[in-house]
């Protein structure tokens, strides 16, 4: 019984080898698995029959071996049944360690952003964050990078219809300049935002991609403009990375 049990466990090991080699190599020959999974070609021949058989792989014409709809069909459940909230708590967690101000997540509702969740600061800040909190696009570090997420035809269109309204004396209220701001922040990879929408406050933001490279939502730390101005250059690539790994958590890949 402990050997048939072995041998399951050996053929589910070398089966998810198999895997992860052709979601690198996108095809292989069945010679070519054997070589990369560690197998006897008569041994890898069975794999791969049993493996077509329930529809996890196919074999083109030239003969070569790809994932099939049986693997999209789990990837697709697996992308699908995780949510930003889920993955963000202990990449946001280090972020808030690294800067020591307050992070936040927020997703777009109508025209604002929502925060889902937030990380307090180790150290005391006058910033809130309450989750539930609405913020605007245009004013806050988290709302240009949400923009800056999105396509370039749908960030038009939205920027057309949102309301810049002022909330302070620094608030961009021209749609021009407001282009140009996200515009930047692409180019730079987050976002930024210095008194705009409280005087007293400062914070960097980010973009949240899912699997399908749309953006889903978007980060920010943010604190007193005193602290958060002069380390805006450190605290924006930092923003960025964890971003970055929240997305390719939900399944997000660049290329």
């Amino acid at each position: 019984m402990a050997a048939l049990e072995e041998g399951r466990k050996g053929s589910l090991d070398r089966g998810l080898m198999l895997f992860d080699h052709l979601a690198q190599v996108r095809e292989a020959t069945t010679s070519e698995l054997a070589s990369a999974v560690g197998i006897s070609r008569s041994a890898a021949y069975r794999l791969v029959e049993r493996l077509q058989q329930a529809g996890y792989l196919v074999q083109g014409a030239t003969g070569r071996w790809r994932l099939g709809p049986a693997v999209s069909r789990l990837a697709s459940a697996a992308v699908q049944s995780v949510d930003i909230v889920d993955v963000a708590p202990e990449l946001l967690r280090v972020l808030a360690q690294q800067t020591r101000e307050t992070v936040g997540v927020g997703v777009l509702s109508g025209h604002e952003i929502v925060f889902v969740y937030r990380e307090l600061a180790p150290q005391s800040v006058r910033v809130s964050r309450e989750l539930g909190a609405r913020r605007p696009l245009h004013a806050t570090s988290i709302g240009k990078a949400y923009l800056a997420g999105m396509p370039d035809k749908e960030r038009a269109s939205l920027i057309k219809r949102l309301e810049l309204t002022p909330h302070t004396s620094r608030t961009i209220t021209s749609r021009a300049a407001l282009q140009a701001e996200v515009a930047a922040a692409v180019a730079r990879g987050w976002s930024q935002e210095i008194g705009e929408f409280d005087d007293a406050a400062a914070c960097c933001g980010a973009p949240v991609f899912d699997h399908a490279g749309q953006v889903v939502g978007a980060i920010s730390v943010a604190g007193p403009v005193q602290r958060i101005e002069a380390q805006l250059s450190t605290i924006g690539p930092l923003v960025a990375a964890t971003a970055g790994a929240i997305s390719r958590q939900l399944g997000y890949d660049p290329r």
